[in-house]
């Protein structure tokens, strides 16, 4: 006979899953995540004074949702690119979807469903020809409304989408080109690009009569950007800084556009990487605004080196043919 007192053993959760209702895909899975942070069930407290009561009562404001903060690989599939993608156009989409763990049995053990979700923040990582360790991307998105759910389905053993984990592996932070229209002939050999975030504005717009608040996508800051490349390579960019800057001659027409690409591991002639990209990101209306010497050292015996800083006024993503295919 069962025992009816038994405690339920604490679980692991070794695997987290992205879902997003879409019509147009059988699966709504969209990847497997790298880490989950906030989706906090909240609430203020609203203080109440009543005449020469010296007692204040206190009671439940709204309900409230923090933002949900996911960590994802380069790898997931275009869907999820494309709602990206959507806020950068200044077309925000909203999506209802999940957030789902599963144990190392892949066993089902909580399901987060969300409402009405808008990409507020896209954290890209730091791009280093000398990296050699994994970096992963940062996405948050503010939600109108969290649910917690339980269920204990059992998942196939490999749930991510198709060969999500083959390519993913095949990225690490080292492998990207950098290019400048009309500046560099061919891919600059960028030695480092800084992390930088993509901010999408969201409004919060309570109404009378419902608890839950509307919340609407506001206007979109790209960053600067922040790139070192060789020494031997800066005197375009040095002659780009003195028309540009120097001579105030900053009108439209010279400003330029750039496209960062994430690139799979298959390697040509002298290891020149010529993989499909993963992903690319188009940068337009680039302006330089400064040219700076990487710290030179007598002591230390390496290549000479440049960090520019750059601005631009818009950023589009393309997923490549290198991404999955669900």
């Amino acid at each position: 006979m069962a025992d009816s007192n038994k405690q339920t053993r604490p679980y692991i959760s070794g695997r987290f899953i992205l879902e997003l209702d879409d019509s147009s895909s059988s699966s709504k899975a969209v990847g497997t995540l790298q880490a989950i942070e906030g989706g906090s069930f909240k609430s203020d407290v609203v203080d109440e004074k009543i005449g020469s009561d010296p007692l204040v009562m206190k009671y439940s404001g709204r309900p409230k949702f923090e933002d949900v903060t996911i960590q994802i690989g380069m790898a997931m599939a275009p869907r999820f690119w494309k709602w990206i993608k959507s806020s950068f156009n200044y077309e925000a989409k909203r999506y209802n979807g999940a957030l789902v763990a599963l144990d190392f049995d892949n066993m089902e053990r909580w399901r987060r469903t969300f409402s009405d979700a808008l990409i507020k923040e896209v954290t890209f990582p730091t791009l280093d020809g000398a990296a050699t360790e994994p970096a992963y991307m940062q996405v948050k998105f503010a939600v109108e409304n969290i649910e917690e759910k339980k269920s204990f389905v059992k998942y196939q053993a490999e749930q991510e989408a198709p060969q999500e984990w083959n390519k993913q592996r095949l990225w690490l932070p080292s492998m990207f080109t950098f290019k400048v229209d009309g500046l560099s002939g061919d891919k600059v050999e960028t030695v480092k690009i800084e992390s930088f975030t993509v901010k999408q504005e969201v409004i919060e717009a309570p109404v009378g009569g419902i608890l839950q608040v509307a919340k609407e996508p506001g206007r979109v800051d790209f960053p600067n950007l922040s790139v070192t490349i060789l020494q031997r390579d800066a005197d375009k960019w040095m002659k780009w800084w003195d028309e540009f800057v120097r001579a105030g001659n900053h009108q439209q027409s010279k400003q330029k556009n750039g496209h960062i690409s994430f690139l799979t591991r298959e390697a040509g002639n002298r290891g020149i990487l010529t993989g499909n990209p993963l992903v690319t990101l188009d940068i337009y209306g680039m302006g330089i605004l400064g040219v700076s010497p990487v710290k030179h050292d007598s002591k230390k015996a390496e290549l000479q080196k440049v960090k520019l800083d750059l601005y631009c006024e818009r950023m589009d993503l393309q997923p490549g043919t290198g991404t999955v295919s669900a």
